[in-house]
């Protein structure tokens, strides 16, 4: 049975699905999992030519929120707009006291210093260098050849180092405000300041002003392709055909682009051959090198390990390099660490190969997240999120700590499984009952998905109440509207738009009063009042 490229296609960025070419979608800062009508039917089919392909886009979408939601750089990655609202608060308070309310308050910004020849004003500066650090932090790990980009930003841009200690350190302290207020099991971040001004005056590369900089041709946003495409296409091959091969899927329009960027990238390192047989071991390892770039553990869930190396051995762009120049050095032997895709060989794996580069092993750190769980407060979210009866304050990051928490709970069971999937997930597995395979995916489905009147509704979950679920719903996206709503009063010129159709149609239309009366409980201020540029 050969592929039909229509059926088969994924984009990341779409909001709107039909009438495209792009049969799903995960978006990262939206937390929603999209797709196209057809593909929503295909689900329901009876006949496999129709449900497996349905099946393989939502896997592979689903899987951009287990990278999301589930690894400990998405985590993070994830946190950075509330941790950005957490902690520029004081500066824009500061600046509702003082009547300096414009919109924007980047234009305000550029104004000002274009006019005065000098950034004199202290909340302004603040509140600016926060959105810069983590904005270019986000974007250098996007895709780590930005960093050219960013580096001619001669006002805001200090160094990598610099933009990734605040990464980290307002994430940690966002995670800690709710959850371990006095720094019991998360990272004292709080005190990591002095340790990166020592790096800054020793002139230590990567953290201080005109270092040399970290460049690698690919961040996450190539490995988390390469990722889910890889284990879609097992998924095809188990299920659907299993003389499917790589040429198929490449004819099929499915491996071109971002989807093989990282792959090419391994394949070119390590000079193994592109391999025609979808379950071959090259491909088996590729996946095993992305689920441990993804994870790295030097700062979070642990304490810093090497403070020097902070850069290369968190950012998965560079630990994927790593780990690919460390394969090349014997490449077969990695290679043949997959034979059968079971939990050893992973742990083994893992363990060797974060040695190999001077990383503590991701895997064996897990035990370090789940004992968390003997904290009273960690307890009670995670009692919450049994019932997804999610409280104030703080919502979303409770929200999101718990989904990571009951992830990585699983992983440390069956990591082979989350890490190849698409193997895994058929009846006709050896190693592990597909009924465990299955209901791990049900249990870590994406929380918030599009539905075929266009309005996105909460994933209903056996076990939880609906009425639980909604207004955890509700409350969750309440929040990031404010997020939202905030970054805009900061960054986006003209007037504030209430855009948000692509969360409830036009019934989203009736959502600005509630979220003008939001912004001004939260502000101090109408947005009616700030000062349009």
């Amino acid at each position: 049975m050969k592929l039909n490229s229509a059926l088969l296609s994924t984009q990341e960025e779409f909001a709107q699905l039909n009438g495209t070419s792009i049969r799903g979608s995960y978006h990262w800062m939206q937390f929603v999992l999209r797709l196209r009508d057809d593909v929503r039917e295909g689900l329901k089919s009876e006949f496999d030519f129709e449900r497996i392909p349905a099946q393989s886009t939502a896997i592979h979408e689903n899987i951009h929120w287990w990278q999301y939601m589930g690894s400990n750089f998405g985590l993070l990655f994830s946190l950075a707009y509330p941790a950005f609202v957490h902690f520029s608060g004081p500066g824009l308070m500061n600046l509702v006291s003082q009547r300096l309310t414009t919109k924007s308050i980047l234009k305000f910004d550029k104004e000002y210093y274009a006019k005065h020849g000098k950034a004199d004003l202290e909340d302004i500066n603040f509140v600016l260098n926060n959105y810069y650090d983590l904005e270019y932090a986000k974007r250098f790990a996007l895709n780590n050849e930005d960093i050219i980009e960013i580096n001619k930003d001669r006002r805001f841009f200090l160094s990598i180092g610099h933009c990734y200690r605040i990464l980290w350190s307002e994430t940690i302290d966002t995670l800690a405000a709710t959850l371990d207020p006095d720094y019991k099991f998360l990272p004292k971040a709080n005190e990591w300041e002095g340790k990166f001004k020592y790096l800054n005056d020793n002139k230590i590369a990567g953290f201080y002003p005109d270092s040399p900089l970290h460049l690698t041709p690919l961040g996450i946003k190539a490995i988390y392709e390469g990722q889910a495409i890889f284990n879609q296409i097992q998924f095809l091959n188990q299920n659907l055909n299993k003389d499917l091969t790589y040429e198929d899927c490449e004819n099929a329009g499915m491996l071109h682009g971002i989807y093989v960027k990282a792959f090419e990238f391994f394949l070119k390192v390590t000079k193994l051959t592109k391999p025609s047989n979808l379950l071959d071991p090259t491909i088996g390892l590729f996946l095993a090198i992305c689920d441990i770039a993804i994870n790295p553990n030097n700062g979070f869930p642990l304490d810093i390990y090497d403070l020097e190396n902070f850069i290369v051995k968190n950012d998965p762009g560079c630990r994927f390099s790593l780990l690919c120049g460390e394969i090349s050095k014997k490449a077969e032997h990695y290679r043949s660490k997959v034979t059968d895709y079971t939990k050893d060989e992973y742990i083994q794996l893992s363990e060797e190969l974060s040695e190999a580069i001077g990383c503590k092993c991701s895997y064996k750190s897990i035990p370090i997240i789940l004992k968390c769980q003997e904290h009273q407060k960690v307890a009670e979210i995670l009692d919450e999120e049994r019932e997804l009866k999610y409280t104030l304050p703080n919502l979303p990051i409770k929200l999101m700590f718990s989904k990571y928490y009951r992830f990585q709970e699983d992983k440390y069971e069956y990591p082979h499984v989350l890490c190849w999937f698409g193997y895994h997930c058929t009846p006709k597995n050896k190693i592990i009952e597909f009924d465990i395979v299955n209901s791990l995916y049900k249990k870590h489905h994406a929380l918030f998905m599009d539905a075929a009147d266009g309005e996105i509704k909460p994933t209903i979950f056996e076990g939880r109440t609906e009425e639980n679920i909604k207004n955890s719903f509700n409350l969750f996206y309440a929040f990031n509207i404010l997020y939202d709503q905030t970054l805009k009063w900061v960054a986006e010129e003209g007037a504030f738009k209430f855009d948000y159709g692509w969360l409830a149609g036009e019934r989203a239309k009736t959502f600005t009063p509630s979220i003008k009366r939001n912004f001004k409980n939260q502000w101090g201020i109408s947005m009616d009042d700030i000062k349009i540029l």
